[in-house]
């Protein structure tokens, strides 16, 4: 008796290992797939298609009351409007989290909203409108969130900007260093305290660390700060009198820059 009862007992959960895991409700299951297709869409370069499915997965998490979904959502909506040349819209989208006064949204995403928005800022060449907003994010950071380094390596560039070459340096070598930073950081780090050296008239130095930006840019594919990297060569190189390896470096500048123009997509004009 005792044998068979464990008999049965083996066969119930064999069947229930065996059996498949319960469906997600359908409108959990949209929200996850617009996010997977988006995301897709993004990675393979096509920003048409990933900001209309962004938009959709703003839609459905919003549905759902999914505060933290949603601003997923929103902040690669406005990343990809901006690198769509949609400036207007991309600041729109990331108010909606910064300007909330309910506090809908987890303090991570508010941190984050605050980041880009100073970051499509500084883009567009308003570094004084970028540098509150930038405060912003910072403060609410503390030196202990996620985009810590980031925030770091942007206050440089807004001090570059400004024309304070030994604080930018002082603010981008950190993350010029740190592993944890991630590769694109690091280039954007690296590419700062090479512009920085550069403006301090460390022309040697600055040629490294231009060309050690330059080779994490490639491993990235990401054509716009290869071209910028290139150009720093050849201006630093100018000044070391190398004049044969900067025309060397203007000559793949400009075939990077050629190339890439005509492969950008088309800017998109902002709704109405």
């Amino acid at each position: 008796m005792i044998r068979s009862f464990v008999l049965i007992m083996s066969v119930i959960l064999l069947a229930a290992c065996g059996s498949p895991p319960p469906r997600l409700p359908l409108a959990l299951e949209r929200a996850q797939t617009a996010d997977k297709d988006a995301r897709r869409a993004l990675q393979t370069g096509d920003l048409v298609n990933a900001r209309i499915l962004f938009a959709r997965s703003v839609a459905l998490h919003q549905s759902l009351d999914d505060a933290d979904g949603s601003a997923s959502a929103l902040v690669s909506l406005a990343t990809v409007s901006h690198r769509l040349h949609d400036d207007a819209a991309a600041i729109k989208l990331l108010d909606q989290i910064l300007l909330d006064q309910t506090g809908v949204y987890p303090p991570e995403w508010r941190i984050t909203a605050a980041f880009r928005k100073a970051v499509i800022l500084a883009d567009l060449g308003r570094s004084d409108e970028a540098v509150p907003v930038l405060a912003l994010a910072d403060k609410q950071c503390e030196g202990n969130c996620a985009l810590h380094l980031s925030i770091d390596v942007l206050k440089a560039r807004l001090a570059l900007l400004k024309g304070d070459a030994a604080a930018a340096l002082e603010l981008a070598q950190p993350a010029a260093s740190a592993r944890e930073a991630g590769k694109e950081e690091q280039a954007n780090a690296l590419r700062i305290v090479a512009a920085a050296e550069e403006r301090l008239s460390r022309h040697d130095a600055a040629l490294l660390h231009y060309r050690a930006a330059l080779e994490l840019d490639k491993s990235l594919g990401l054509s716009n700060r290869i071209e910028e990297d290139l150009n720093g060569m050849v201006r630093v190189l100018t000044r070391l009198g190398r004049d044969e390896e900067a025309a060397h470096h203007a000559r793949r500048a400009f075939i990077v820059h050629e190339a890439a123009r005509k492969n950008a997509p088309a800017p998109i004009p902002s709704a109405p």
